[in-house]
């Protein structure tokens, strides 16, 4: 099934199905508003980006499917771009701001994407993460289900994201709200 698109399958729906958290956290852990570019890294429809328009200069929303990245494509004040995060297409120091929600498990190669990440963020900049707590039971059975759908998803603990990021030279802090998130925050 390498290749299989199953995001492709949810694209003309999924942002009514999955509707996205009112966006006060994450503006506030990414520091908005801002000046300048905000990168979302997986970003699929871009329904989380479009919460944030006109709380940064230009928002790109990069992801892997072709079919979310029409859904992105249709809102007014998002650009989209198709690439893997292990190799996105921009030049060095560009991002201000990048968020990842709900994707960074859905990556090929986490810590290639955490280097590439880390390599488009500007000095100064900020990345949040936002990603499920694969230390709690109720994360471990969609866990096990993404993996019996075959999407290879590949969970990280909050302590080791922390860590890759650090590996890479980031300032990076871990914050659990009372749910199942974890954010991880990281300052370059």
């Amino acid at each position: 099934m390498k290749g299989f698109d199953h995001f492709a399958l949810f694209a003309p729906f999924y942002d009514r199905v999955f509707e996205f958290m009112e966006p006060t956290r994450l503006r506030e852990l990414l520091r908005l508003p801002a000046d300048g570019w905000l990168l979302d890294a997986g970003g699929g429809t871009g329904r989380v980006a479009d919460a944030l328009c006109g709380q940064a200069g230009n928002i790109v929303v990069v992801d892997m499917s072709a079919a979310m990245l029409r859904e992105t494509r249709q809102k007014a004040c998002l650009e989209a771009a198709r690439s893997h995060v292990e190799r996105l297409p921009f030049p060095d120091a560009v991002f201000d701001r990048i968020l990842v929600v709900d994707a960074f498990h859905h990556f090929c190669d986490q810590e290639e994407a955490a280097a590439d990440l880390m390599r488009v963020l500007k000095a100064g900049g900020r990345l949040v993460i936002e990603e499920p707590n694969i230390e709690l039971w109720p994360v471990k059975l969609v866990a096990l289900a993404e993996r019996l759908a075959l999407m290879r998803s590949r969970f990280f603990s909050p302590a080791d994201m922390r860590q890759m990021f650090e590996r890479l030279g980031g300032r990076a802090a871990v914050e659990l709200d009372d749910g199942i998130t974890a954010w991880i925050v990281v300052d370059k």
